[in-house]
């Protein structure tokens, strides 16, 4: 034996493959919307913390925010319709997909 400890992985069913591969194609809007609001964070110098509860608003974070809301509707709504998705499943897969951006944009800790 090497020692090392085997991990089960979870077998994705056919519906989550086909999520995944969706989210794929149709989730770039959402996460390039994403990905400014991260920079923008950056920009204003904010933490995890403000995220909670900003500092301040300032309009190119609440228009992206807007933008992101009103996009991130439409495609569960979408994928809702073609997979019988529902809410919950919705966003644990994407927040999976944004959580890679939060690695490629963090902010300070803010403790």
């Amino acid at each position: 034996m090497s020692g090392k400890k085997k991990t089960k992985t979870k077998k994705m069913s056919r519906k989550e493959k086909i999520l995944n591969r969706y989210l794929d194609y149709a989730a770039k809007e959402l996460e390039d919307i994403y990905y400014a609001l991260r920079l923008a964070f950056i920009r204003e110098g904010w933490t995890e913390k403000d995220l909670e509860k900003p500092p301040y608003y300032p309009n190119d974070i609440m228009r992206n925010f807007q933008k992101y809301s009103q996009e991130q509707n439409r495609l569960f709504h979408e994928v809702k319709d073609l997979l019988g998705i529902d809410w919950n499943t919705f966003t644990d897969y994407l927040t999976i997909r944004l959580q890679k951006i939060n690695e490629k944009t963090p902010l300070e800790n803010g403790d």
